[in-house]
């Protein structure tokens, strides 16, 4: 019998794309090449639509970035799972090797040098190459280059290895949704991580309720987008996806569902909380139910509500199960009315072809009303920032002279915005007659890694006592998996944040999600307010708002203190330049 072809969906094909980018630079390929891809892999990420129907329809060129060289090999890819140039390529390197570029201290480079005189191919053969010197004495390395990549191997180990939510989160969903259509299921849920929202995923899981979980573990063994079945028994399975991702799946009696979806979903420490408090109550808590220790008498089991109440809680949202407060808030009944996607009024942070966005301001107003938006901050690099466009006075002229004429034909606002640069002084670009002329701005630092933690701070603090400077983008200046944060004294930045009226971003690109819950729910003790946009540099990046949205609420957040939250005249009136003594 022919092989049956996996299904690809678009994280799977972005992933294969990104792959091939970096086996490009590896080997040395021209840089417009080797980016070509990686655009296109954000592109297709970013995409709404499903990649199968762009493809059924010969859609697929709407991609930005994709033209029909990168068509072809997409539909190439969905056919038979390549295409001719990634052939090429690993026939000549091992996919494999890809993993090495993101160890910090390994480039490309450093990759294809590693793998040439060494044969390294994975970061297991960087790791063994290390303990016996070899890396050390490669000429161009030397022992602090050495030192450099093992510790790049431990952050590697905590944070690389893992996918992030936005490639995650739409699996698990196009997972639970074909299993829960099975006549044999009567429920399907993502849980583990991926439902708490977490910034990055190890394996994602799938609880399934069903009375005939052998046909549950067929199904799952079968599914589309299965490469390779890891492991199956009678009421799990594991298999490993187009995407490269690990998915398990459990199946579970319809009357536990309830308690095994909260056993599933809970962080360890969460559980561990829970299973204190339910022993004070003379009860046990398992993934089958709430049992009476005395006699053994289960009383509550088949909702996720029913087991938080049977230890006298609130249910608290997945998003913040992680013992963090959230049982104490549960018990006491004062949990927080978290925000949501339908909350979100306005996106506050977006790019356009007038720096180094892809879309024009008339394709991301077009977004903007496509998501029933009332605003949209056009927030282009400013002038210090020249290596991607950085606008001077007149290209600002003109850029407001076309925000008005768009406001003029109705729809969603554009704000006549500015994403600054913070020099290593702490001041920002243009002078203050400028920034007065605009209705927002968000002030980043976009340098700085390595300062010590007092010069960055300083920088941060010195920018949000411009009267003028109304949000601090992605604070941290964190690209998960890649870069690590600026070292910040975010208890200082928090206080000052809430001191001077300066709201704190939650950039919701994927690859940021910056803040992060941690520091939000120190911005939030200390009193700021936040902000949330997509960073988008392409209009259909402004679907990810989700995930800003996801991380707000790992963070505490409610639509009180989010100010695209608000009706637009609320939100500019809550800005630091409009708020009066």
């Amino acid at each position: 019998m022919e092989p049956r072809m996996p299904e690809y969906d678009n994280p799977a094909i972005a992933a294969i794309l990104d792959t091939t980018a970096d086996l490009l630079e590896i080997a040395g390929a021209d840089r417009f090449r080797f980016l070509s891809y990686h655009k296109a892999a954000h592109a297709v990420r970013a995409w709404p639509e499903d990649i199968n129907t762009l493809a059924t329809e010969e859609r697929l060129t709407d991609i930005p970035g994709v033209g029909k060289k990168l068509a072809a090999n997409i539909a190439s890819i969905l056919a038979r799972g390549s295409f001719a140039e990634f052939d090429e390529l690993t026939a000549e390197l091992p996919p494999t090797l890809v993993a090495l570029m993101q160890v910090p201290g390994v480039g490309p480079k450093k990759a294809r040098t590693l793998y040439d005189r060494l044969g390294v191919t994975s970061v297991d053969d960087l790791e063994a190459a290390l303990a016996e010197g070899k890396v050390a004495a490669l000429q161009g390395f030397g022992d602090r280059t050495a030192a450099n990549i093992a510790a790049g191997i431990i952050s590697y180990r905590t944070f690389g290895a893992r996918a992030l939510l936005a490639d995650a989160l739409p699996l698990a969903e196009k997972v639970a949704a074909y299993l829960r259509a099975l006549p044999s299921a009567v429920s399907a849920e993502p849980a583990g991580s991926v439902r708490r929202g977490k910034e990055t995923v190890g394996d994602i899981d799938v609880l399934v309720a069903s009375l005939d979980p052998s046909a549950i573990m067929e199904a799952a063994r079968t599914l589309p987008i299965v490469t390779r079945v890891i492991a199956s028994g009678e009421t799990k399975t594991s298999v490993e996806t187009t995407a490269g991702l690990q998915v398990d799946v459990r199946v579970v009696a319809p009357d536990e569902w309830g308690a095994a979806l909260q056993y599933f979903t809970g962080s360890a420490e969460h559980n561990v909380r829970v299973r204190e408090i339910a022993k004070g109550l003379g009860l046990k808590v398992t993934e089958y139910g709430v049992f009476r220790i005395d006699t053994g008498e289960r009383c509550a089991s088949d909702t996720e509500e029913a087991v938080y109440a049977a230890l006298g809680m609130q249910t608290p949202p997945p998003e913040l199960r992680e013992n963090a407060g959230e049982i104490e808030s549960a018990t006491a009944g004062t949990l927080p009315k978290l925000i949501t996607l339908a909350d979100i009024r306005g996106d506050l942070h977006c790019h356009t072809t007038a720096t180094d966005g892809k879309s024009t301001l008339e394709a991301n107003k077009a977004k903007a009303a496509e998501l029933g938006y009332e605003y949209l901050a056009i927030t282009d690099h400013a002038w210090g920032l020249r290596m991607v466009g950085g606008l001077d006075l007149d290209d600002l002229e003109r850029q407001w002279a076309r925000i008005d004429e768009l406001n003029a034909e109705g729809g969603p606002v554009l704000l006549k915005s500015i994403e600054l640069n913070i020099d290593e002084k702490g001041e920002v670009d243009y002078p203050d007659e400028v920034l007065a002329r605009f209705d927002i701005c968000i002030a980043s630092l976009h340098s700085g890694w390595g300062q010590p933690r007092e010069v960055g701070t300083s920088r941060l603090l010195r920018a949000m006592e411009n009267r003028f400077v109304d949000i601090i983008g992605h604070p941290t200046g964190r690209i998960l998996r890649r870069r690590e944060p600026i070292d910040l004294d975010m208890e200082a930045v928090c206080a000052k944040a809430a001191e001077t009226g300066t709201a704190l971003e939650i950039d919701a690109y994927p690859d940021r999600l910056d803040l992060s819950d941690v520091h939000l729910r120190m911005a939030l003790r200390h009193g700021a307010r936040i902000s949330m946009g997509c960073d988008a540099h392409e209009a259909s990046q402004m679907h990810f708002m989700r995930y800003g949205v996801s991380t707000a609420r790992r963070g505490w957040v409610t639509p009180e203190v989010t100010l695209n939250a608000h009706p637009l005249p609320e939100m500019l009136a809550l800005l630091k330049r409009n708020r009066t003594a």
